[in-house]
């Protein structure tokens, strides 16, 4: 008797909790990235509004936007992955890339002549927001990435149940 079981369906609502499971994870860790990046450029926004450059908080203040145009489409893209077919969520999250850094860089083009805007602080709160939600994101995904559940084929020499291959 086969290990496996003859018909298919049988491990299916295995199959589908671990992938249930797994979007969960994926839900949850890009909510935590997005409140780790929330919280952290809510610091540079604070520390910004504390200086006496008058663009700071300002610059600050875009940069806090900028991150979240990074970040809630990653977290948007996550809860509606479910219902995408793998083609659909590929042109999803290339598309929202795409759009992403079209937004970035126009903001940044709008402001960069702007005095009452201070750019440093728009590419500090930027680096903190969003290049710390990212980070967090891809790290607590390779912690939670699940096994493949693939199965190598078997050989009739293989089977122990087939007297040929002895």
């Amino acid at each position: 008797m086969s290990p496996h079981p003859e018909n298919p369906s049988a491990s299916a609502p295995q199959r589908t909790a671990r992938v249930a499971a797994g979007d969960r994870a994926m839900q949850r860790t890009t909510l935590i990235a997005l409140a780790v990046g929330i919280l952290l450029a809510a610091v540079v926004v604070i520390i910004a509004a504390t200086r006496p450059d008058p663009g700071a908080l300002l610059g600050a203040l875009i940069g806090a936007g900028l991150t979240l145009v990074i970040v809630l489409p990653t977290v948007a893209i996550t809860f509606l992955g479910r219902r995408l077919t793998p083609i659909s969520m590929a042109a999803t999250v290339l598309g929202s890339w795409a759009l992403k850094m079209f937004i970035v860089i126009l903001v940044l083009i709008a402001v960069k002549d702007l005095a009452s805007v201070s750019t440093p602080w728009i590419g500090l709160a930027l680096l903190v927001g969003a290049v710390s939600a990212v980070l967090v994101e891809a790290v607590l995904l390779a912690r939670t990435r699940q096994p493949l559940d693939v199965e190598p084929p078997q050989s009739p020499e293989d089977d122990p149940a087939n007297p040929v291959g002895s």
